[in-house]
């Protein structure tokens, strides 16, 4: 895709609004930004991502070609159920005012992003709250056989930082809902989310967190 001017001016100067620690594979605490706003820069990183990906495949006998292919066994091995996520489109079509993009950044680079739609409907108390569009963290941030991890914990920090953000400026309830891609499930179980199959459709299934197991949440008392 060409990237010419038309497409640079939908992107806002981003604002740090956060700031924190991850844990890296050696337990070390490393600081990090929360980013708030579209950035050509950090969207062509996450687009990168692909490249880690296809790297890594390549060190271990498989081809982009084959991915399909091998899809069961890759997913296993490398959770690619976003690999067909192209960051630079969806920045095209999801950047009038009722989205936010969120990146969270250490020295090394974008760790994960966030982009999320608003206000939405809670199933369960009918409320405005936050829809999660997209959230992923980068493939080094993975659980994988194939590589070594770097940091632990991205998707549940980021989650736990955009709630605060959607908390304090637009004073919505607790809570969140969003459409899981099927690797991710077991996650959203394991912190608090409900599933309500009745919701499922083509973009996954659906899940929302209640007011309760969203405070929870942020306690760090089921994550």
């Amino acid at each position: 895709m060409r990237i010419g001017e038309e497409f640079l001016d939908i992107y806002s100067s981003p604002k740090v609004i956060n700031n924190g620690f991850v844990i890296n594979t050696n337990g070390e605490n490393v600081p990090y930004i929360l980013e708030l706003g579209l950035n050509k820069s950090s969207i062509l990183e996450c687009n990168g991502w692909k490249d880690f990906i296809i790297k890594i495949l390549w060190q271990h006998g498989i081809n982009a070609a084959s991915i399909q292919k091998n899809k069961e066994i890759l997913q296993e091995y490398m959770m690619l159920g976003d690999f067909h996520w192209n960051w630079v489109k969806k920045a095209l079509f999801y950047n009038t005012s009722e989205y936010n993009w969120f990146f969270l950044k250490t020295s090394d680079g974008v760790q994960g992003t966030c982009v999320t739609y608003h206000p939405k409907k809670s199933v369960f108390q009918r409320v405005n709250i936050f829809y999660i569009h997209y959230i992923a963290c980068a493939p080094w941030n993975r659980e994988s056989p194939l590589h070594i991890r770097k940091f632990k914990g991205i998707g549940t920090e980021i989650l736990k930082q955009v709630q605060y953000f959607f908390l304090k400026n637009h004073h919505y309830t607790h809570g969140f809902n969003l459409h899981s891609l099927q690797q991710s499930q077991g996650f959203y179980e394991f912190i608090g989310m409900k599933s309500i199959p009745e919701y499922d459709n083509e973009n996954g299934f659906f899940y929302e967190m209640s007011k309760e197991n969203a405070i929870l949440f942020l306690e760090g008392k089921n994550a």
